[in-house]
């Protein structure tokens, strides 16, 4: 089974540097003329990897099709060095984290989705609620060195970089069911069960339709539906669609065209499990069935390449987006030392060990309803030209950035568990004006050194208004403003060729203060003044391609924080969620890589192929100096392993097995091995999943089956202890679907 991204592999077209002779000054090679405006981090070419001035990696449209994810978070975790999770069955929240960093809301990492930001609000409020369908990518890139600079604000982890669908070049009609079910819901530890005794349905279907009615345009449109009762009773319905134009401009012009739109109804609860929840029945439906949010999310782009000449081009990317959410979630205390309890019989009910001090939970009869609204604006003129001086090729990459965002906050007080409106606790507006430029210079010294030098320069302004009880004339305004300015530098080397390389490379990390973390919206809640963050990010690492037999890229690396933001469970808020404070200076140091070899290609079993691949992280993230020094750092787990197989047989039968190993993590700063009552704290056992899918291709008919089964062993682990106590994962999920592709082909050549 295969994504609309069928036939959209990226091609190899590498040009061979070029020969610099005593007697003349060698001009560097033009680029081929690309076929769709579009901002990358990598690339396409068959060398683009080899330019790249740090670690990166390409998921192709393949391994997309070979794994038959259900969310982007099993990809990346395909990517050495990064962990990832999604917290609902429907992957409404993405957490991923880079080299150690807490991937909490995957706020230290800058993810794009066609080169635009996709954070709610990508310089105050880095958090990812949006999560882009993994079924409208055709392919990911992710770097991690100093190639950051091209980027921001976020540079300290790296780059994420989601590529949606082409339009065709003719006529292509894409149609897709699949259904399913989260198998062994009422199974326990000690009596697993095949296929579960309740299992929760899963339904999902995709339509796509894309042409090219002339030469100079194309286009393609998607709509996906996806619904199911979720694991744990926690019911989701998404509907997601992508329109994509792409059309010349004139002569050296062309412009692509992208309107986006998402809707995500779920429950969804803000709490965990207690740890003696957990023990006696991990499986058990959610506390809080009338919790739930409404999100939607709206985007559009204009992304234009003008190029001037054969050496020069612009590629202007304009962009605006709106994320919208409510979140109603019900009221409820913890019976904590020092907690304000009611009357039992004031409460709608209660569950867990109320003999046992933080072993019960309380829900009133009251909700808090939760809006949020983003919204972000921003051009971004990016140039490229390529020149020489002397026997020096360079390719010079300059260019700005204008970002305007504004997000509007609203807080009320329901009067039963369910409301949609109440009282209005208080309202918070802030705004955000950003400028950032950037150069970077890759210098073909030697036809087999690249050096790329670079910096980049970002300077924010913010802004912000809090009515703490929603009246100005009763409750005091809390305002605030201020600016954050960084400068960013950063030198890459690339020694080698294409197909065997080194490189080492050194950036300075930052990103900005987070604006909203900083005010309280609640009379008698601290105010915790946070602090850019910045960090020195050291990398050196190999690369080794041979012909389709194997590939191979090594990395170490060291990244020392001057300050580092964290989520402590020191400063939880009255409703048990952690705050954000400044953690003082933090180490990262590790290994990793990632090894794919061709076993079918060594064999020489053309046109059937055995694909493998591993790839494996070791780290260390560490406090240094204060109350922690030498402490983990929370949610930074020691390793992670992927291995995975794919067979495909001349037949039009193929399959794949994946297995991902996550080590041990802390989940607090003070390390603390025991859990505690609450399930906020406590070591993070490692856990392990399995993946499978069976796809199977009927040739001549466009139709193509598959059966995958997600976390197959059916053992379920504990990922997290936050936001407010343990979450669960490891529920299997069975799904069967067809695929129907039909492809109208080129078309004849007129008769002569």
């Amino acid at each position: 089974m295969g994504r609309s991204a069928r036939a959209q592999e990226p091609t190899s077209t590498a040009t061979p540097a070029p020969t610099a002779t005593p007697t003349a000054t060698p001009t560097p090679p033009p680029p081929p003329k690309e076929s769709v405006a579009e901002v990358r981090v990598i690339g396409d070419k068959g060398d683009a990897l080899q330019k790249v001035p740090g670690s990166g990696t390409l998921i192709t449209t393949k391994e997309i099709e070979n794994a038959q994810p259900v969310d982007v978070s099993e990809m990346l975790r395909r990517v050495p060095g990064l962990t990832a999770t999604q917290q609902e069955s429907n992957g409404l929240r993405l957490d991923v984290g880079i080299h150690g960093l807490d991937p909490g809301r995957s706020r230290r990492v800058l993810i794009l989705e066609d080169g635009v930001p996709v954070a709610v609000n990508p310089y105050s409020e880095p958090d990812m609620y949006y999560v882009p369908a993994v079924e409208r990518m055709r392919g990911i890139e992710v770097v991690k060195g100093s190639g950051n600079i091209l980027f921001g604000p976020q540079t300290i982890g790296g780059v994420i970089n989601f590529l949606t669908l082409l339009p065709p070049e003719h006529r292509r009609e894409t149609a897709e069911i699949d259904a399913g079910f989260w198998a062994g819901d009422n199974c326990s530890r000690g009596n697993p069960c095949l296929l579960g005794n309740v299992p929760e349905g899963y339904l999902s279907v995709l339509a796509s339709h894309g042409d090219a009615p002339s030469e100079h345009v194309r286009y393609i449109l998607q709509v996906m539906h996806k619904a199911s009762d979720g694991t744990r009773e926690e019911s989701f319905a998404m509907t997601d669609a992508l329109g994509k134009v792409v059309f010349d401009t004139g002569d050296s012009g062309h412009a692509t065209l992208k309107l986006g739109f998402r809707d995500d109804e779920t429950q969804s609860d803000d709490n965990g499990l207690t740890q003696q929840m957990y023990l006696k029945d991990p499986r058990q439906p959610t506390l809080s069935p009338a919790d739930r949010i409404s999100q939607q999310h709206y985007d559009i782009s204009l992304t234009h390449e003008q190029r001037f000449d054969e050496y020069l081009k612009l590629t202007t990317l304009t962009y605006a987006y709106r994320t919208q959410r409510v979140w109603n979630r019900q009221d409820y205390d913890r019976n904590t030392p020092g907690a304000a309890l009611l009357p039992l019989n004031q409460y709608d009910y209660w569950v867990g060990d109320p003999t046992l001090t933080g072993g019960a939970m309380y829900f009133r009869n009251t909700d808090t309803i939760l809006g949020r609204v983003y919204d972000v604006a921003g051009v971004e003129p990016r140039f490229e030209w390529r020149t020489s001086t002397g026997e020096i090729n360079h390719t010079l990459n300059f260019g700005a950035r204008f970002l305007y965002e504004t997000a509007h906050y609203e807080q009320r007080t329901g009067s039963t568990p369910t409301s949609d409106d109440g009282t209005l606790d208080y309202v918070f507006d802030h705004s955000s004006w950003a400028f950032a430029t950037y150069v970077e210079d890759r210098l073909e010294a030697r036809p087999w050194l690249l050096v790329t030098p670079g910096v980049r320069f970002e300077e924010a302004y913010f802004s912000s208004l809090v009515s703490r009880q929603g009246d100005a004339d009763v409750s005091p305004l809390q305002s605030t403003g201020g600016t954050a300015g960084g400068v960013v530098p950063g030198i890459g080397i690339v020694a080698g060729t294409p197909k065997v390389n080194v490189y080492a490379g050194m950036h300075v990390g930052w990103a900005p203060p987070r604006v909203t973390s900083p005010i309280s919206p609640k009379v008698g809640q601290s105010t915790v003044e946070l602090s850019p963050e910045s960090s020195i990010n050291y990398e050196v690492g190999t690369r080794i391609t041979h012909k389709r037999l194997l590939h191979f890229e090594g990395t170490a690396y060291l990244i020392d924080f001057d300050n580092q933001v964290i989520a402590s469970s020191a400063a939880l808020t009255s409703s048990g969620q952690l705050t954000l404070v400044n953690g003082g200076a933090t180490r990262h140091i590790g290994v990793e890589g990632g090894a794919s070899f061709g076993l079918g290609e060594a064999l020489k079993i053309r046109p059937n192929a055995i694909d493998l691949g591993v790839r494996y992280t070791f780290q260390r993230a560490v406090f240094e100096g204060g109350p922690f020094n030498g402490n983990w750092l929370p949610y930074a787990p020691d390793a992670t392993l992927v291995a995975f197989a794919d067979v495909e047989h001349k037949s039009g039968v193929a399959g794949e097995i994946a297995w991902t190993y996550t080590g041990e993590q802390f989940t607090d700063s003070t390390n603390t091995l025991n859990p505690d009552a609450t399930g906020r704290t406590g070591k993070l056992p490692s856990y392990q999943a399995v993946d499978a899918v069976l796809r199977y291709k009927l040739r001549g008919t466009g139709l193509s089956f598959k059966l995958a089964v997600k976390d197959a062993m059916n053992q379920t682990f504990i990922f997290a202890r936050r936001p407010d106590g343990i979450q669960v994962s490891g529920f299997r999920q069975i799904i069967a679907g067809v695929r129907w592709d039909w492809d109208a082909g080129p078309a004849p050549a007129a008769a002569q």
